[in-house]
C-alpha cells in the first residue's frame, strides 16, 4: 500500500537531482559534520564528491524524526558508463556523507534513517542497505527506491526495502536481466552495434564508442532486494502484458517526475498499486518477481521469460539484414537498423 510517506520520499528523490531543492514542508537540511575530505562538499543539505551527489534532510516521516538520504540518479557520462559497466562504481564517493550520517544517527538526534533514490540513486540505496544491517538498540534503517535498475549484489531478502516500480519502466527490467541481454548482444555483433546506437541515444553524455566498449561488461544481472510495489504503466495495467512490452515502453515511464505524480495519486487512493512480496504467494507473484527482479527461484524459466524479448531482438536482426541487402554499406545498415529500433522502443531511457 502506497502512503503519504512514500509520496514524500518520491519528491525527495526528485529533489536530489538539483543543487537548490525546494524541500517538502517540514523538512530542512541535515546538520551533518563531514569528516576531513578535500574532495567532499556539503552545503544546504546537498552533498558532492567527485561524481556522487545526494541530498540529506531531516523531518517527520510516519510520525518519527527521520534523517533522509536521497541519492541522485544518472545525469552525466560518468554515471552512464557506471550504469553499464558496473553500477556499484560510484558508491565509494558517498563515504564521507555516510560517515557523517552514521555519526549523526548515533548521536540520538533521529529515530530512524531512511535512504531513497530514483534510478541510479535506487542502486545506491540497495548498496547502503546491504552495508547497514540493523543492530539491537540502534537506529533502524529503511530503504525506498523508485525505478531502480538494481545493484551488483547477491539476491537476498530484506524486508526493510521497498522498490516502487511503474509497470512498464524498462530500466528495472533491463537491470534485472542485464547479464542475459548482454549474452545475446555478445553473440551477435550486428545487434550489438544497433544496441550501442540506442544506448548512446538514451544515456546522458554517452557516445556510441563508449556504449560499444561497455557491452562486454554486461555479464551479470543487477539485484533489487526487498518488496516490489507496482504502479500502473502507460496502458493502466499493473504489469506488462509480455516481457517484450518493456522494450516498447515510452521513455517517459522512467521519469522521476512521473514517479512523484503516480506515488502521490496512489497515496491519495485515486490510483491502484500492487505489492509483490519477497516470497512467492502464487504463480502471478512468481512471474512478476522474475520480470522485475530476475528471481527464478520459484521455477520460472529465464528462457521462457525472455522469449518475447529475444523475438524482438531477432526481428531487429532481420531488419538490419534487410537493410544490409538493400543499402549495402555497414554504416547505412546500422543507421537504418537503429532507426527501426528507435521506432520500436520509442527511445526509452535506461537509467
Amino acid at each position: 500500500m502506497i502512503t503519504a510517506s512514500d509520496a514524500t520520499l518520491a519528491q525527495l528523490s526528485l529533489d536530489a537531482y538539483g543543487d537548490a531543492p525546494v524541500l517538502p514542508p517540514g523538512f530542512t537540511a541535515a546538520p551533518l559534520q563531514l569528516p576531513p575530505d578535500p574532495a567532499a562538499r556539503y552545503a544546504n543539505g546537498v552533498y558532492h564528491d567527485a561524481n556522487g551527489a545526494a541530498l540529506a534532510v531531516t523531518g517527520l516521516l510516519d510520525g518519527e524524526q527521520t534523517l533522509v538520504l536521497a541519492f541522485r540518479g544518472s545525469d552525466d557520462c560518468a554515471d552512464s558508463i557506471s550504469d553499464l559497466q558496473g553500477i556499484n562504481a560510484g558508491y565509494p564517493n558517498f563515504q564521507s556523507l555516510i560517515a557523517a550520517a552514521d555519526a549523526y544517527a548515533a548521536s540520538g538526534a533521529v529515530q530512524q534513517v531512511v535512504v531513497t533514490g530514483h534510478s541510479l540513486g535506487g542502486a545506491d540505496v540497495q548498496l547502503y542497505m546491504a552495508s547497514h544491517p540493523d543492530q539491537p538498540g540502534g537506529v533502524p534503517h529503511r530503504g525506498e527506491t523508485f525505478g531502480s535498475p538494481g545493484a551488483m549484489l547477491a539476491p537476498a531478502p530484506d524486508a526493510r526495502i521497498e522498490n516502487i516500480v511503474i509497470a512498464d519502466d524498462p530500466a528495472v527490467f533491463l537491470g534485472a536481466h542485464r547479464g542475459e541481454i548482454g549474452a545475446v548482444l555478445q553473440a551477435d555483433p550486428l545487434l550489438a552495434a544497433a544496441a550501442a546506437q540506442q544506448i548512446a541515444h538514451d544515456l546522458p553524455g554517452l557516445t556510441v564508442q563508449e556504449a560499444l566498449a561497455s557491452l562486454p561488461f554486461l555479464t551479470s544481472n543487477y539485484t533489487n532486494r526487498g518488496t516490489i510495489v507496482l504502479l500502473p504503466g502507460e496502458n493502466g495495467q499493473l504489469g506488462p502484458a509480455a516481457p517484450n512490452g518493456l522494450l516498447e515502453a515510452d521513455p517517459a515511464e522512467h521519469r522521476a517526475t512521473l514517479y512523484v505524480a503516480e506515488t502521490t495519486e496512489a497515496a491519495a487512493g485515486t490510483l491502484a498499486s500492487e505489492t509483490v512480496p519477497m516470497t512467492h504467494g502464487n504463480a502471478e507473484d512468481a512471474w512478476l518477481r522474475a520480470v522485475y527482479a530476475g528471481d527464478y527461484s520459484s521455477g520460472v524459466s529465464a528462457g521462457n521469460l525472455l522469449q518475447g524479448v529475444l523475438g524482438d531482438l531477432a526481428d531487429t536482426h532481420f531488419l538490419l539484414a534487410d537493410a544490409q541487402n538493400l543499402f549495402g554499406g555497414t554504416g547505412q545498415q546500422i543507421e537504418t537498423g537503429w532507426q527501426h529500433l528507435l521506432a520500436a522502443t520509442h527511445g526509452f531511457d535506461l537509467f
